[in-house]
Parts: C-alpha cells; sequence; structure tokens
C-alpha cells in the first residue's frame, strides 16, 4: 500500500519542479512582460483560495477522495495544453485561473488520504518517510527541465505538465478511501480550531512565509540567469535542495521524539530570512549550492512539521478541511500575494531586488510564528462536540 503513496507523491513534486522553478521562465519566452508574469503567476494561488477550502470540505464530506483527485489531475492536465496554445495575456490569465482551481485540491486531499493510512497502521510519525519520496520526484523532474529542456521550455513545458497530470489521475484510482466513516453537522468539531486564540495567528504567519518561499520557488531561475548561470548549473542548483530534503526526511520521526513541534517550525522560520539575506550578496551562482541547505530544513518544518502540528490539533474528520486552510495561507494567499509584489518590485528595481523584499517578508513571518507557537502546545485539542 506504502508503494502508491510514495508514486502518487514522487509524480506529484516531480511536477512541481517542473511548474515552480520553470514557470516565469515559460511565461518569458511567451514574451510577457515581469509585472504581468507576476500577475499571472500570483494570480494561481489566490484563485485557489476559493477553490482549496471548497474542495477540503468536500472531500471530506463526500468521503470519495480518490475521484476528486481523479476529476482534479485531468482538469490541470486539460489546462497545461491550454498552455501551450495560448498568446494572449486575458486568455492566459483566465486558464492559469481554471489551472490553479483545479491543482487546488491535489496536495491537501493526498495528504488527507495518506495520514488517513497512517492513522490505521498507527504510524502517523512516518509521513516523512512518504513525502521524502516527493522530494526525490523534485530533485529528477527539476534537473531534468533545466539541464536538458530549459533552452527549449516553449516547447516541452506544457506537454511534460499534461503527461504528469494524467499520470496522477491514473494513480489516483488505485488509493485507499478512509475507512472510518463521520456523520458530519454543519461544522460541528471544525470551529474548535478556528475559534482557537493564536490560530489565526498561525496561519496569519503561514502567509509571510508562503510569500518568501513562492517568490523563490518562481523567480529563483530568473535570478540565477541574471547572475549567467548556465542551464545545467541551473538544474543542480535547483535539484539539490530536493536531494539534501531526503536526509532530512529520514530523521524526521527521531527528531518529533527529541524536540517539540513548536521549535521545528520556529527554526525552519529562523533559517529562512538567513537565506534570504545570503542571497542579497552572492553574485557568484555557485555558492548558492551550499545556501539551499537552509531550504531543505524550511521544507522540514513546513512541508512535514506543521502538517503534523495541524493534524494533531484539529479532528480526524476535517482532516481534509484543516490541511487545506493550511495550504490556502501558505500556497494561496501568502504565495500570491507574494509573486504579484514580487513581480512588480521586479519590474521597478530589477531581479536581485526581490531579496530584500523576501528577506523583510520572512522577518516579519518569524516574527509572527513566535507569537503564534508561544500560546499552543503540542497536544490536539478536543472539541466539545465531535460525531
Amino acid at each position: 500500500m506504502k508503494f502508491k503513496f510514495k508514486l502518487f507523491i514522487f509524480f506529484q513534486y516531480f511536477s512541481i519542479g517542473i511548474l515552480g522553478p520553470y514557470m516565469a521562465v515559460f511565461l518569458t519566452e511567451k514574451d510577457f512582460s515581469s509585472a504581468q508574469i507576476g500577475m499571472l503567476i500570483g494570480m494561481m494561488p489566490i484563485a485557489s483560495l476559493v477553490f482549496q477550502p471548497l474542495w477540503g470540505y468536500l472531500s471530506d464530506v463526500i468521503n470519495n477522495r480518490r475521484y476528486l483527485l481523479l476529476i482534479s489531475s485531468l482538469g490541470v492536465a486539460l489546462a497545461s495544453l491550454g498552455l501551450v496554445l495560448i498568446e494572449s495575456f486575458v486568455l492566459m490569465l483566465l486558464c492559469l485561473i481554471l489551472f490553479s482551481a483545479m491543482l487546488a485540491p491535489i496536495s491537501a486531499i493526498s495528504t488527507a488520504i495518506i495520514l488517513d493510512y497512517l492513522e490505521e497502521i498507527d504510524k502517523l510519525e512516518e509521513y516523512s518517510l512518504i513525502r521524502l519520496w516527493g522530494s526525490l520526484g523534485f530533485a529528477v523532474s527539476s534537473i531534468m527541465m533545466g539541464g536538458l529542456f530549459l533552452d527549449q521550455v516553449l516547447v516541452y513545458f506544457g506537454w511534460f505538465s499534461a503527461g504528469i497530470y494524467l499520470i496522477l489521475g491514473v494513480i489516483s484510482l488505485f488509493l485507499p478511501e478512509k475507512g472510518k466513516q463521520f456523520v458530519y453537522s454543519r461544522f460541528n468539531g471544525l470551529d474548535a480550531i478556528l475559534k482557537t486564540n493564536r490560530f489565526p495567528i498561525f496561519l496569519i504567519s503561514s502567509i509571510f512565509i508562503g510569500a518568501t518561499i513562492g517568490i523563490c520557488g518562481n523567480f529563483q531561475t530568473l535570478s540565477l540567469q541574471s547572475l549567467g548561470a548556465s542551464s545545467w548549473l541551473i538544474g543542480v542548483i535547483i535539484s539539490i535542495q530536493a536531494l539534501l530534503e531526503i536526509p532530512m526526511m529520514l530523521v524526521v520521526p527521531s527528531l518529533l521524539k527529541r524536540f517539540s513541534m513548536r521549535r521545528l517550525i520556529l527554526i525552519g522560520a529562523l533559517v529562512l530570512p538567513v537565506r534570504w539575506l545570503l542571497y542579497i550578496f552572492i553574485k557568484n551562482p555557485v555558492w548558492v549550492i551550499p545556501t539551499q541547505i537552509f531550504n531543505s530544513i524550511a521544507t522540514i518544518s513546513f512541508f512535514v512539521v506543521a502538517i503534523a502540528f495541524i493534524d494533531k490539533l484539529i479532528s480526524p474528520k476535517w482532516r481534509a478541511t484543516g490541511q487545506a486552510l493550511y495550504s490556502t495561507a501558505l500556497w494561496g494567499i501568502g504565495a500570491g500575494l507574494g509573486v504579484y509584489l514580487a513581480g512588480n518590485v521586479i519590474e521597478r528595481y530589477k531581479i536581485a531586488s526581490i531579496w530584500p523584499f523576501n528577506l523583510s517578508l520572512g522577518l516579519i513571518g518569524l516574527g509572527l510564528f513566535y507569537v503564534a507557537l508561544r500560546g499552543f502546545s503540542d497536544k490536539p485539542i478536543t472539541p466539545a462536540i465531535d460525531q
């Protein structure tokens, strides 16, 4: 059973290794301006604000997650083909809104399915051992796209994306449904976490952190090109950040036994501003390679530990909804606004200006996370009504 999850996560992040680092390059080759690119890419996560919580809620209530994954995967594949054909800004904007609407549920629902299974076998702490296959998929696709196809990104980008999401759709048919059934009555049980005083601050903190991660993920390739990096070096730099995540994923179960989740999340929030500060002064792209260790630490904090933290806080019946709320804050509002604002910053001040901007956002996110997590324990919140 675990093999199916590993395969799905591998291809899910394989697609991210193509879309994240190279979407801005693809749109640049389409002759869109920096401001237009910021709006186009920034609109994608913002558009998911409506769809992601809705998908998550439907996933919990309908209890048919794999078919929702199938529908969304096929929708992304169809929208990917539109990217190949469209040339105008308005049509591209509409296509990317469709793309993000269909993409929105995949991460939250797949995470919920995996957590359901691990809970059933009483091995929730092994989530990182499945998630590391996503890091491997990201590494393979990013080095492949950067090293082999970057110079022909217009030709291959959309077709690769469509093919990968067709594969994800097929794999989703073989994933299990959750075994435990719940009775849903409006939002009973969900309001316990939403009414927790510091949880909104946690989500706001995630917005600022998500903005910095989104900016780096979408504009790092353009930044490296501005420093004169070759296509192969760009592929290596982007892939190595994912390769470094793999040994980190392996030690997460041990780390969770020694350190609190709050501390591990704060460490991730701390290392990101250090990373952005170093990027301000790096002029030789080779020196970006050792800084990628900070990315792997942050990935552990926000894409493994924070997911487990949210899962402990919220009732299992609202598992997909809780993950969707967090993902919406991190990748929806955060990444969307960050990329949009960064596009305008680049338009006015050139590409190097995004790193001081990122540093400012990261420091704000760090401060807010400290305030939010100071009021939390690692114990789950038990709702008054949970049936």
